[in-house]
């Protein structure tokens, strides 16, 4: 198996609640987006190559931005996240009513042939840290058969102006038992609230989270393939329904694969709202300024 540590970035998100391609913004203490922040990460644990799922038209800037602030010999490669690139069982059903793709489970599978060994996964307006891929690293060098997510505390991902969404885990002995995604989550009279499977509902304040900080083998790509095509022959007429990663480690679970975790020792950092830029921009300055 090849075992050459590749970082997967989602980046081909429309930045909906942010108004804007937050890939793109500049936060970093030199004017970097969180995604080239990830990148330098990736590269200090040993990562040797990185993969973007992208939009098309956003190939020309991220490309100037990727040569300015990234080693020259470092390796990347774009592929775009194309609504009609689906499953071969999945190509039947009527899509003309889509408005958008399918979400972060078919924009790892948009990935699927340029990845060929043991790979991180995560999102490109996310900051993450240099132990979080020092962890991935580890952790697929030792198992690169297997999977495993970087988890952190639901209280240090939150933002004051409004709900976020987020994969809330279940872990037993350091193996990820079950993984469900939660929308809207938010701080309401003391308590944390969120829309969950069962609907709304309060969350533990101790509770770990999902921040799509993941390693996969290559066998992910087979679960998606499954999934992703019951999902859309279940909701082929929604125009916005999203087929989420979450769901996909899920279902690895049921099918009795082990997924290892390893919980985050420093702070993940976001924007979900215009609102949070000036809060993530001070902060990064502080953890990364010499």
């Amino acid at each position: 198996m090849n075992t050459e540590l590749t970082l997967v970035i989602m980046a081909a998100g429309l930045g909906s609640r942010f108004g804007g391609d937050k890939q793109l913004a500049a936060l970093g203490p030199a004017g970097e987006p969180m995604l080239v922040l990830s990148i330098m990460s990736a590269i200090r644990s040993g990562f040797q190559r990185a993969v973007l799922v992208i939009r098309p038209e956003l190939e020309t800037e991220l490309t100037e931005i990727l040569t300015r602030f990234l080693p020259a010999d470092f390796a990347y490669h774009f592929c775009y996240q194309a609504l009609t690139d689906l499953p071969e069982a999945a190509q039947l059903a009527d899509i003309s009513h889509r408005l958008k793709p399918w979400g972060t489970a078919h924009a790892l599978w948009s990935a699927r042939h340029l990845v060929k060994g043991p790979m991180a996964v995560i999102n490109a307006d996310d900051f993450y840290g240099d132990s979080a891929f020092a962890s991935l690293a580890k952790g697929l060098s030792m198992r690169p058969t297997e999977w495993m997510m970087v988890a952190y505390p639901i209280e240090l991902t939150l933002s004051e102006h409004g709900g976020v969404n987020r994969g809330l885990c279940q872990v037993e002995n350091g193996q990820l038992k079950s993984v469900a995604e939660w929308l809207n989550i938010a701080e309401q009279a003391g308590e944390l609230v969120g829309d969950g499977p069962q609907g709304h509902a309060s969350l533990p304040p101790a509770s770990l989270v999902s921040m799509t900080c993941w390693g996969f083998s290559p066998s992910i790509f087979d679960v998606i393939k499954r999934e992703l095509t019951e999902f859309i022959g279940q909701q082929d007429q929604q125009p916005k329904s999203e087929c989420y990663l979450p769901a996909i480690v899920q279902a690895g679970i049921e099918q009795g694969l082990p997924v290892y975790v390893d919980v985050a020792c420093e702070p993940w950092l976001g924007v979900t709202y215009p609102q949070d830029t000036v809060w993530v921009k001070q902060k990064l300055t502080e953890l990364l300024s010499d």
